[in-house]
């Protein structure tokens, strides 16, 4: 399967071939704009764009650009046309003093209003000339793409001055592991790879169908650091697919993603899922298990369902489980199994269950012992509900029902041999009963018929 994959990565890849599309020496100019400049995405304002005649790279100009405020501004090609799933790399030279980076608009679908993710700023600090090439990946075709030079924190006197800029499509990267994309010793968890464009491809374990996170969670192997984030609005997928395909690395407010996919191609389908990995809630909170399909056990809820599906699990850390692909009415004090994929968003880490087989009710841990003698029926109940509590028979034992939704509908407590709940009243459906006492809580599931 490894081969296969690689073999399709490396035939995606070999189909790019290096052509330029676009180069300006910055020799014509018509009135105060440089030809092939200042297109519709440009904010510079006209009057901090002028002609630099003073030690310009080659040829008599060069373009200063002044901007001395922390907020970028964009000095952009006029309208060019660029194909999906394909890279351009975007070279100038330049100097002065200032921070500079480049960018592409293409129109793309999502949330970003057409524009790719930016590259790093390159800090520029001397009035000697450098060279810069970075990398824009497409995700739209389109014949109204503008190239984009930002530029941001400008010193006088020469602020930053561009020339001989070369635009081409690029060559296909090299084939990246997600463990490569993944690793790292970075105290923040940022990728070594971030902002750059690879070609990776894995097996799909989650799928996120809708939504401003719609996309897929991919994984190559099992284990820390074989898991990523796919942001995709465009493809479908469903799980077990594998799948290559070429996306920029982004770094999304502390989560590592893929995004701006080319070049998507599914191998095969129905393939045998990654092993589930077992981790603690501590280890859950940890970059290594980032995207990967992740199990805890036998951990209570200690924080019922918010307004946004979020419930919180707490066994030495808590864990928060999102709603990103499955809401479950989960109960406080209830135990459980919660297998899914490992998320980060506003500060936190969060599992993110995909159906309803990945939470499961689990015995609280007094399973082994006690609770191991408590017996219910008849299954299902019809008006009577009878708890037989065993070796627990003498000790003040509280009960909770609870309905699907997580909703309340009886509560009391007993400590004799043989009890009896009422559920008359209740309609027919699934229900929780949880059973606490002074050191355990157990929850077990039973059917009311009407």
């Amino acid at each position: 399967m490894r081969t296969a994959v690689l073999l399709s990565m490396i035939a995606l890849g070999g189909a790019l071939q290096a052509q330029t599309i676009f180069t300006s020496d910055l020799e014509a100019w018509t009135g105060n704009v440089p030809d092939g400049w200042v297109g519709a995405k440009t904010n510079f304002p006209q009057q901090d764009i002028t002609q630099a005649s003073t030690n310009p790279h080659g040829g008599l100009y060069a373009v200063n650009l002044n901007n001395d405020t922390s907020g970028h501004k964009r000095f952009t090609t006029t309208q060019q046309t660029v194909v999906a799933g394909t890279a351009y790399t975007i070279s100038f030279w330049v100097r002065g003093q200032g921070e500079v980076r480049t960018g592409l608009f293409d129109g793309r679908p999502g949330g970003s209003s057409g524009y790719s993710p930016y590259n790093n700023y390159v800090t520029v600090s001397s009035n000697t000339w450098q060279q810069v090439s970075q990398t824009v990946s497409c995700a739209n075709d389109t014949v109204g793409a503008e190239f984009i030079i930002s530029v941001r924190n400008t010193i006088a006197p020469d602020h930053i001055v561009i020339d001989d800029v070369n635009i081409e499509q690029a060559g296909p990267p090299a084939p990246t592991s997600i463990y490569a994309i993944q690793y790292t010793t970075d105290i923040n968890g940022a990728s070594p790879l971030t902002n750059q464009g690879v070609l990776t491809g894995g097996i799909v374990t989650g799928v996120v169908p809708s939504g401003n996170t719609k996309g897929y969670y991919l994984q190559a192997g099992t284990g820390s650091w074989s898991g990523i984030f796919v942001l995709d609005p465009t493809n479908t997928v469903t799980r077990g697919d594998s799948v290559t395909l070429g996306a920029t690395v982004e770094e999304s407010f502390g989560y590592t993603r893929l995004a701006s996919v080319i070049n998507f191609a599914i191998v095969s389908s129905g393939n045998t899922l990654p092993a589930v990995t077992d981790v603690t809630t501590t280890q859950a909170n940890t970059e290594p298990y980032e995207g990967v399909l992740c199990k805890v056990s036998n951990v209570p809820c200690a924080v019922a369902p918010n307004s946004f599906g979020e419930w919180m699990l707490f066994s030495g850390d808590s864990l928060m489980v999102d709603d990103q692909m499955f809401a479950y009415p989960a109960v406080v004090g209830t135990n459980y199994d919660v297998t899914g994929c490992m998320f980060y968003s506003f500060g936190k880490y969060k599992i993110e269950p995909r159906d309803a087989n990945d939470v499961s009710l689990a015995n609280g841990i007094a399973d082994a012992g006690l609770f191991s003698t408590v017996t219910m029926g008849p299954v299902p109940a019809t008006d009577v509900l009878y708890i037989t509590l065993g070796e627990l028979s003498g000790s003040r034992v509280e009960y909770t029902f609870t309905d699907v939704t997580g909703r309340t509908v009886a509560t009391g407590s007993f400590n004799g041999q043989r009890n009896s709940i009422n559920v008359s009243s209740l309609i027919t459906g699934s229900y929780i009963v949880t059973l606490r006492t002074a050191g355990a809580v157990s929850s077990t599931r039973v059917v009311v018929q009407r």
